[in-house]
């Protein structure tokens, strides 16, 4: 190896490195603006007031438990109930009941009621609640609708909502 290259060695794993801790750190970054609110633990121990914040959209992502199993929750006030994609509801085991036609941002589209055991987000538990398993619907999101909420004080503040129970 000449002298010339040798020299530079230093200066070009220093680079790297410091990519490296820059790739890291904005990964962070855009991770905590999509999803502020990880830290959040769920069960009966936490608290029975949670405290979201909004993400960089302006939703309200929260993590949680359904039937004990972690899934990524969005709150959604507009949803008469919790909506379920077909491909978590197969992962977490819930079953399918009748078929039911929902209205959705996209149109009518077909689901499934079912009825999920145990739902926690913080200390905030709720059982036997009121749900659809929807095989149209995409992403990684369960929608947190009002069947969870509907008993919950809400109040939202700027770019937080305070969920509370009774």
């Amino acid at each position: 190896m000449s002298d010339g290259v040798r020299a530079l060695a230093p200066i070009a794993l220093t680079f790297a490195v410091l990519m490296a801790a820059l790739y890291w750190a904005l990964g962070g970054l855009v991770e905590r603006r999509q999803h502020p609110n990880q830290g959040l633990e769920s069960g009966a121990g936490g608290p029975q007031r949670v405290e979201l914040v909004a993400n960089a959209a302006g939703q309200y992502i929260v993590p949680g438990r359904i039937n004990g199993t972690e899934v990524d929750f969005l709150v959604d006030t507009g949803a008469s109930h919790v909506a379920v994609p077909e491909d978590i509801a197969r992962e977490i085991g819930l079953r399918r009941g009748p078929e039911i036609r929902v209205q959705t941002a996209s149109g009518t589209a077909r689901a499934y009621h079912t009825t999920i055991d145990r739902i926690a987000v913080g200390g905030i538990v709720r059982r036997d609640v009121r749900g659809s398993i929807n095989p149209s619907m995409p992403g990684d999101y369960v929608l947190l609708g009002m069947t969870y909420l509907r008993d919950l004080e809400l109040r939202q503040t700027g770019d937080r909502l305070i969920l509370e129970a009774p």
